[in-house]
């Protein structure tokens, strides 16, 4: 998914390094070992040159012409990792620059009173893969991805928890949203806060990269 692609390898915490093609790992804390945080990309389904589902479970195309789905993740002491990945599901090229505008929701699906930031430096450090925006253009039937990350930290017990269960996220602000309901919990605790990176073009093996 994201052009966010990534083999895993333990280093220092110090060096934590994000989103790459491989299976997720365990992140380790400060006070011992750690491991890059590395949501997946999206793969590409059996069967499918291109990712797509077979006709009869396919999703839907909503009018915008683009569709967000959730990626892979990692979860370990507190620390907690998502990617969302945006298809091209539409006839028209679609573009992007800059981050995604993402509310976090409770079960009424209300806002919940946390603040986001743009970047993840704040949560995980600095990243290769969270640099400044840059334009992202999307043709047809190709990807783009962000991370989101917070910690669930829970510290302040003058306050309960903050936990969300669904994600309203808007490709940039002003755009139509969709709301996700990722699979594991949006647990943020009392930080009352969670960071999300800037899109990225996802890479495609099956054609070079589409040029920004």
């Amino acid at each position: 998914m994201i052009g966010i692609q990534a083999c895993r390898r333990a280093v220092p915490l110090a060096a934590v390094v994000l989103l790459a093609g491989c299976a997720p790992q365990p992140i380790g804390t400060a006070d011992g070992d750690a491991t890059t945080p590395s949501p997946p990309p999206p793969s590409a389904s059996a069967g499918t040159p291109s990712g797509a589902p077979s006709p009869s479970t396919a999703p839907t195309c909503p009018p915008e012409g683009v569709r967000l789905e959730q990626g892979g993740g990692d979860a370990a002491a507190g620390l907690r990792v998502l990617s969302i990945t945006l298809v091209n599901c539409g006839t028209e090229t679609y573009r992007l620059k800059g981050y995604p505008a993402v509310q976090a929701l409770d079960e009424d699906r209300a806002p919940l009173d946390v603040r986001v930031l743009n970047g993840v430096t704040e949560i995980l450090g600095t990243m290769p893969w969270d640099g400044p925006p840059q334009p992202v253009t999307l043709r047809p039937g190709r990807r783009a991805g962000f991370a989101l990350a917070w910690r669930s930290t829970y510290d302040d017990i003058s306050k309960p928890p903050a936990n969300g269960k669904y994600l309203r996220i808007a490709p940039l602000a002003g755009r139509p949203a969709q709301t996700l309901e990722p699979d594991g919990p949006l647990d943020f605790g009392s930080t009352g806060r969670f960071a999300v990176s800037a899109w990225q073009p996802s890479a495609d093996p099956t054609e070079a990269p589409a040029k920004r």
